[in-house]
C-alpha cells in the first residue's frame, strides 16, 4: 500500500509507525472503511504471539 500524504502526516500526529500500521492491515476487521484492532481481538493476538515465541524458545 502507497501512503497518501495525508496517512503519513495523520501517523505522525497520532505517533503511529509503520509496524503499527502493517499489524492492523494484516490482522485488523473490516468495519464498514475501516480496519480496526478492538481490544478482545488484540489480547487474542499477544496470546497467541507468546505461544509462538514460547515454541520458539523450546527449539
Amino acid at each position: 500500500m502507497k501512503a497518501s500524504t495525508h496517512l503519513v502526516s495523520r501517523m505522525s500526529q497520532r505517533a503511529i509507525g509503520k509496524a503499527e500500521l502493517d499489524i492492523v492491515m494484516a490482522f485488523g476487521e473490516m468495519d464498514g472503511d475501516k480496519i480496526i484492532i478492538n481490544k478482545r481481538l488484540a489480547e487474542e493476538l499477544l496470546v497467541e504471539l507468546k505461544f509462538i515465541l514460547a515454541c520458539k524458545r523450546r527449539e
